[in-house]
């Protein structure tokens, strides 16, 4: 079983994170799904020149194409697209009659675009990352072309990120975000594609090894597992050593994009249990594919709004895997109350679905009063303080130095019954031993606290 902890103290939308890219004038999108707690299979979706298409995802057959539009533009190709998870929006590049490079957001269904704005050069490839949040784009405004840039969404701007890349030739670099490792992929060379990885945070590019047949890639996306689908005039799988296999044949337009369209989890059990003030989740899986983990998220009906949720902690899946797989969360140190619990189960392609505790959880009132031991403790400069109250009443709890002279008071109010923290910043004290009183009712206690500086 995999077991994590907290620190002390919905919707069933499926997003995706689709990276779409072509260095000529043709490109794949993929259909999304949403409101779906369990998704139909999606198909591949491309253009070709002016159309997109939606093809049938395992016979690779056309099933309708419609006409790219563009108000106030008159589209004569396209080179890069990519799903933006975060705002759930196609985003891609087009090519218009006026010779410029048009960042748009376009409806599948519809081929219909709505203009983002000019970005100012050659851009052939496109991938989206909902980790770092960020459009990212290859190309450039002067030779050697091949640098990485970041995408405003709203305008079309690009900022120079890193670059220029030499392993890459002019017009030959198609990217791909990987999601589990976090790096940006590159296939370079029109004729013979050489792979690549660049670096998030620096964007220095490292060299990994040949990246798909001779011909040259024209697009390519992530879909976990360290595995791509890349578009070459027929389909392939690379591995994240460059290793290539033949996946389709006779696919009429080049450039592809695709994504696993199924969830990546079934979820045969998700149950709570209380002890004291800490709760226990425990959940079971009955297969996995693709699956990164969970994000376990909290609302309570003390101090947050209608439907707000906050991330408590988080817990790594078993990729893919057709075993039943057990996992656990305590989430420590709660006060009093009510809460809700849901699971954000995210695949290594940024898809994700909510998994709603059908329970609501409350923590009740201690049975008896108790002061525990500031954590941590030797401190500097702040620690917390927890106690337990089995009875409403006046709350005074005191800091004093080693003479006994009293140098804090914590708290001194009436309380509800209940489980409580205090906070305690000792920046203005010297250091030592220090003692902290409480008294409640007829309970009193006393306990020590070391502050190190």
């Amino acid at each position: 079983m995999k077991k994590f902890t907290s620190p002390a103290n919905s919707d069933n939308r499926v997003k995706t994170s689709v990276a779409v890219n072509n260095a000529g004038a043709m490109l794949f999108l993929l259909f999304f799904v949403t409101f779906a707690t369990i998704p139909v299979k999606a198909d591949f979706v491309g253009v070709s020149g002016t159309n997109i298409i939606v093809y049938q995802s395992n016979t690779w057959i056309p099933v309708s194409t419609k006409s790219l539009t563009l108000t106030d533009f008159t589209i004569n190709g396209s080179t890069a697209v990519t799903w933006n998870s975060d705002d759930l929006k196609f985003y891609a590049i087009v090519t218009t009659t006026t010779n410029t490079y048009r960042l748009v957001t376009v409806e599948p269904s519809t081929g219909v675009c709505t203009d983002k704005g000019n970005m100012g050069g050659f851009f052939g490839s496109l991938t989206y990352s909902s980790t770092t949040g960020i459009l990212y784009a290859m190309g450039g405004t002067s030779a050697p072309y091949q640098k990485i840039y970041s995408v405003n969404i709203n305008n079309g701007a690009t900022t120079f990120l890193g670059g220029p890349y030499p392993g890459i030739e002019e017009e030959g670099g198609i990217i791909a975000y990987n999601y589990t490792n976090n790096f940006i992929y590159c296939w370079t060379g029109l004729f013979f594609p050489t792979l690549s990885k660049i670096n998030t945070s620096t964007f220095v590019e490292e060299f990994v090894g040949t990246g798909g047949p001779a011909g040259g890639v024209y697009g390519a996306v992530y879909i976990g597992g360290g595995n791509f689908i890349i578009s070459a005039g027929n389909v392939y799988t690379v591995d994240i050593s460059g290793a290539w296999s033949l996946l389709a044949n006779n696919v009429s337009s080049r450039g592809l994009g695709y994504v696993d369209p199924l969830l990546p989890v079934e979820l045969s059990s998700f149950t709570s249990s209380v002890n004291g003030r800490n709760v226990e989740l425990n959940w079971t899986t009955s297969a996995e594919t693709n699956n990164s983990g969970f994000e376990i998220e909290r609302s309570n009906d003390r101090g947050q709004t209608s439907n707000e949720w906050i991330e408590v902690g988080n817990v790594n899946g078993n990729g893919t895997t057709t075993s039943s797989s057990n996992y656990s969360f305590t989430d420590r140190g709660l006060s009093s109350g009510n809460y809700n619990y849901r699971l954000k189960q995210i695949d290594f392609n940024g898809n994700f679905v909510y998994f709603n505790l059908s329970n609501e959880v409350n923590v009740g009132v201690p049975a008896k009063f108790d002061l525990s031991q500031n954590y941590p403790n030797p401190f500097n400069p702040s620690t917390q303080i927890n106690y337990d109250l089995p009875l409403d009443g006046n709350v005074s709890i005191k800091l004093f130095d080693m003479s006994g002279k009293e140098v804090a008071a914590l708290v001194n109010e009436v309380k509800t019954a209940g489980y409580y923290t205090v906070n305690f910043n000792a920046g203005n004290l010297s250091s030592g031993i220090y003692f902290y009183t409480i008294k409640a009712n007829n309970f009193v206690q006393t306990k020590k606290m070391m502050l190190l500086k």
